[in-house]
């Protein structure tokens, strides 16, 4: 054998070397595809959440302001960061109208007293007189007639005298009683958080109180709802609130409160918006959240167990989803039907079982059909 003819065959084992390794790495990369980590499908709790900004406020809080009905004010009685009991006194204010018609009634009254008791004095001498008459010898009727009718018209005035006596004694329990609204009390237990006496009764329309209380340790959540999600939320519900300002912490809370009545309306897009008020009362102690902060409410809407996988096994295309089922090393596509998600995990409703072996992650080259290698 020359020495041409051996490179000739040399290079032919060669060639059919390379092409036998082509052939072995194609069927292993494409024919049998790539290789794909599994995920069993199980049923397992799951629940659906609404996010609804709040800011919190105080459970029970009571403020008082300035009013041009009330007075001027006189003094506050409290100071900032007193704790206080229901009842205690707050502020007292005076008011110069008020007085003078206090004064005014005390006149009047008295001035009724002196009348009712001079009329009834001039009744008793009448009836004396008349007493004489009927008992003398000789009768004089003109002369009865005469103080009888003068009886009588004493006694229509005494009648008037004392409707207008019982008149002044109403007016002076008003009056006493709008001299105790002066005095304003507490209504709650609570902390005195904000003491101001400087507040114009010009800005007491942009609701600036002289006086706050508050329960500190009752901190509630308020929000709005749409009319869909009024729907959805009720009392009970568990809540989870989070605040920007404090991101690396969360706090409970349930849903004490949905407003069967519309608190705002707008326009939007030429339709009415209407919105339903939520409270959401905070559980525990919560020392770092104050009045005012911004929260995001995430209400636990549903809770149900149901078949569920991760969100990464789930292909999109168009308006239909897919999930690649593996059997005997094969996977097969197959269409679902989606239902709740909650973070990383969402409900299956149709398309498999508990136990299938569903693709974790499917890569874009997997196809229907396509032989798979597990990890």
């Amino acid at each position: 054998m020359n020495k041409k003819k051996k490179l000739l065959i040399g290079s032919t084992i060669v060639v059919l070397l390379l092409s036998m390794i082509s052939v072995s790495v194609y069927r292993e990369v494409y024919a049998k595809g790539p290789s794909v980590k599994l995920v069993e499908a199980k049923e397992d709790s799951i629940s659906a959440f609404l996010m609804v900004p709040g800011t919190v406020a105080l459970e029970e809080e009571q403020a008082v302001y300035l009013s041009p009905e009330r007075g001027a004010l006189k003094e506050i009685l409290v100071e900032e960061g007193q704790s206080i009991a229901k009842g205690t006194a707050i502020a007292r204010f005076e008011n110069a109208q008020l007085q003078l018609e206090e004064e005014q009634n005390a006149l009047s009254l008295e001035s009724n007293e002196m009348k009712i008791a001079q009329l009834e004095e001039q009744i008793s001498n009448l009836k004396d007189q008349e007493q004489t008459l009927e008992g003398a010898p000789v009768p004089d009727p003109a002369a009865s007639a005469q103080i009888a009718a003068q009886i009588s018209q004493l006694e229509m005035e005494l009648k008037v005298a004392e409707l207008e006596r019982r008149q002044a004694e109403l007016q002076k329990e008003s009056i006493e009683n709008r001299t105790a609204e002066l005095e304003i009390k507490s209504t709650i237990d609570g902390t005195v958080l904000l003491v101001n006496e400087n507040v114009s009764l010009q800005g007491t329309s942009a609701g600036s109180p002289i006086v706050l209380i508050g329960k500190m340790d009752g901190l509630v959540a308020k929000g709005l709802l749409s009319e869909y999600d009024t729907l959805k939320v009720s009392t009970g519900q568990k809540v989870t609130l989070r605040s920007d300002a404090v991101p690396d912490q969360s706090w409970p809370g349930e849903v004490i409160k949905v407003g069967t009545l519309p608190e705002s309306q707008g326009a939007m897009a030429g339709s009415q918006a209407v919105q339903y008020p939520i409270i959401v009362k905070l559980s525990g102690q919560n020392p770092i959240l104050k009045p005012g902060f911004q929260v995001i409410m995430e209400i636990e809407t549903e809770q149900k167990t149901a078949i569920v996988l991760p969100d990464t096994a789930l292909v999109d295309e168009g308006d239909s989803q897919y999930v690649f089922v593996v059997e005997n090393g094969v996977a097969h596509k197959r269409k679902v039907k989606t239902g709740i998600m909650s973070g990383s995990k969402v409900e299956i409703l149709e398309g498999i079982k508990v136990e299938d072996k569903v693709v974790a992650t499917p890569p874009e080259k997997l196809e229907d059909g396509m032989e798979v290698a597990v990890k």
